[in-house]
């Protein structure tokens, strides 16, 4: 397959090529079962992989000489190649939950509510800061297994991530980093503005402040700018805790408001004010002031190390921060588009083994659908090639110059935004396939057959 003209939508063999596991083989070996997943990531393994490929598969997964840090890095490499040349990039930190059911007994993973056993994988995300949110690729990727609600070393997970991100040489003043509510922590901050990097971080703590709390504090700071936003339609979250922070909604067009203000946090309010450390930071608000009746209303309040005078700034920090939920959506193309909760391995190393081939994979998913959301005009030839671009004529059954939109407005093509995360690569892949076997296939038959698989689709 040609060189399309982003190199970052051609094959994903290169986000593993060069993986240093001390044994050649076993770099083949990576290569060529990213490539064999990439094609149906949602398959499980048996089906996705033939029995020699299936049986090189699990032992390549439980080989102690193979990791997960060591599967991910040429992935993290290829990013910052990506990233080399921007001024400025969001780096979205989150954790996810990956759980699998009670059959059988994944050794290294505890048994926890409903018998499901579960890890916690953190990940820390690169995304571009020029209102696109494209994902240019992971950065950091660690794994936990959670013993106590107040596990200390969870909570060093953002932090470490944070070191991670900077040693693998961004500088700091390039990196917004952007944290939800989980890394409002005195030291995580005091962290961030000792090295000098920029970040963004939901506060989750109504702290003590040396003139009252925090919320009250910006509660009473005057509106200085106002910014309409499309809010995705959310399916409310399991627990209760969750359902507070994250309820259900419908999705609207919602009139936000917004304040700034600088304050001084204290590291221990209950200590002498001669002993205390403080810490000065700006603090944004955002707040629907008029949400729709039985709608909980928008209301974040901002960390940042970013200036707030003007009106262009507090707007810049309100859209850095709705870039965070990009991460999001990867750890949905993760799930959902590369089925990681339903693969069968018998231990964390091969979960994690595993987990590491699939996040270059998911990456591709969301790259993928985000070029589909912000360049609905981009010619057809950023991402097909002329054989493929037939075929799109076909079924589209329109005329298609290479200047072409690739999603005309006028057909359901397999570039019109599948509402399930596993067919996104299979339409891609399914027009690849036709394509490359026009020699034998008429373009009636090729229509059809494409028009049959897409109709299912966008059921």
């Amino acid at each position: 397959m040609a060189a399309s003209a982003d190199p970052a939508l051609d094959g994903i063999e290169l986000e593993f090529e060069g993986a240093k596991f001390g044994d050649k083989r076993l770099a083949t070996r990576v290569e060529s079962l990213a490539g064999a997943m990439a094609k149906e990531p949602s398959a499980s393994f048996p089906q996705a992989l033939s029995a020699a490929q299936l049986e090189a598969a699990y032992r390549f997964f439980g080989n102690v000489k193979v990791t997960p840090v060591v599967i991910l890095q040429p992935h993290i490499k290829q990013t910052l190649g990506r990233i080399g040349s921007q001024a400025e990039i969001l780096v979205a930190h989150d954790s996810s939950t990956i759980s699998f059911t009670s059959e059988g007994c994944r050794e290294g993973l505890p048994v926890g509510r409903g018998q499901k056993q579960s890890f916690l994988m953190h990940c820390s995300l690169a995304i571009r800061s020029d209102g696109t949110q494209r994902p240019e690729g992971v950065l950091a990727a660690s794994y936990h297994i959670a013993t106590s609600a107040k596990n200390g070393e969870l909570q060093e997970r953002w932090s470490s991530h944070v070191h991670d991100v900077h040693a693998s040489g961004l500088a700091p003043e390039k990196v917004i980093h952007l944290m939800d509510r989980e890394a409002d922590d005195f030291e995580i901050l005091t962290l961030l503005s000792s090295l000098g990097t920029r970040f963004v971080i939901r506060v989750q703590h109504n702290r003590k402040l040396e003139n009252g709390h925090l919320r009250e504090v910006a509660e009473a700071t005057d509106i200085r700018a106002e910014r309409e936003v499309a809010l995705s339609k959310r399916i409310g979250k399991a627990g209760p805790k969750q359902r507070k922070s994250h309820p259900a909604r419908k999705s609207r067009t919602a009139q936000l408001a917004v304040a700034a203000t600088r304050v001084r946090l204290l590291s221990n309010p209950r200590a002498a004010a001669s002993s205390r450390e403080t810490l000065e930071l700006n603090v944004v608000r955002v707040w629907e002031p008029e949400p729709p009746e039985g709608e909980a209303p928008v209301d974040w309040l901002l960390y940042t190390s970013e200036p707030v005078d003007q009106e262009e700034q507090l707007l810049r920090v309100v859209d850095w921060y709705r870039a965070r939920w990009t991460i999001e959506e990867y750890f949905k193309a993760l799930k959902t588009g590369c089925a990681l909760e339903k693969r069968q391995l018998g231990d964390l190393h091969a979960l994690t083994n595993a987990t590491a081939l699939l996040l270059p994979i998911a990456w591709k998913l969301l790259l993928l659908k985000s070029e589909i959301r912000t360049r609905p005009g981009a010619p057809a030839t950023t991402i097909l090639e002329a054989d493929e671009l037939e075929v799109l004529r076909l079924i589209a059954r329109q005329p298609l110059s290479v200047e072409s939109d690739w999603c005309p407005s006028s057909t359901r093509t397999p570039w019109s935004t599948p509402r399930s995360w596993s067919k996104l690569r299979a339409s891609r892949l399914k027009i690849t396939t036709v394509a490359k076997s026009s020699t034998t296939t008429t373009n009636a038959q090729a229509s059809s057959s494409c028009l049959s698989f897409l109709t299912g689709v966008h059921r």
